[in-house]
């Protein structure tokens, strides 16, 4: 019989494992984030300006926390640009949250074509208090989080999020 601690470790092994590079990911719909208030953060954007999440209260927000070094956060850019362009009309806003540094960051960004459409903020030290603050207590990435128009966190997913995945979920969110 494993102990509740164990049982967390392995459970943060298998969820490491599916985000470091699978191509599956993990629905992590019994987060005690669920329903929760979304937490509350001021990060820089590229131009150093100093952003705040409440900046968008109202929209239907997806926050996306990734690394230039982490294939699967940049497999699913493109469809986050994607789903910015077609579902920004409808209120939904898009906001990249990079966990490394502005020169890896902008080298990135420089060669991403289609050209990022929405915000990207990365840390001055704080970066990890932000993703532990929204449920992600192991650092797996990439970690995405839909807040709804009420600021309530309505959905978290762990590892890849398609293209397919992101267009049912936001159509699901908006009716």
């Amino acid at each position: 019989m494993f102990t509740a601690n164990v049982k967390k470790a392995l459970c943060a092994l298998l969820l490491l494992g599916l985000g470091a590079g699978s191509s599956f990911a993990v629905n992590a719909q019994n987060d005690p984030v669920l329903n929760q208030p979304r937490p509350a953060f001021t990060l820089p954007d590229l131009d150093g300006k100093q952003r705040s999440v409440s900046e968008w209260d109202g929209k239907l927000l997806v926050i996306n926390f990734w690394a230039s070094w982490c294939e699967p956060c940049l497999r699913e850019m493109p469809a986050f640009i994607r789903l910015q362009q077609h579902y920004e009309s409808q209120g939904v806003q898009f906001i990249g949250i990079a966990l490394d540094g502005a020169s890896a960051v902008n080298a990135f960004l420089d060669k991403l074509n289609p050209p990022i459409n929405y915000p990207i903020l990365f840390g001055n030290g704080r970066t990890f208090e932000t993703p532990i603050a929204y449920g992600n207590q192991y650092g797996i990435l990439p970690h995405t989080i839909i807040v709804d128009k009420t600021g309530k966190i309505a959905y978290t997913h762990y590892g890849l999020l398609t293209y397919e995945q992101g267009r049912l979920l936001l159509m699901g969110m908006l009716l």
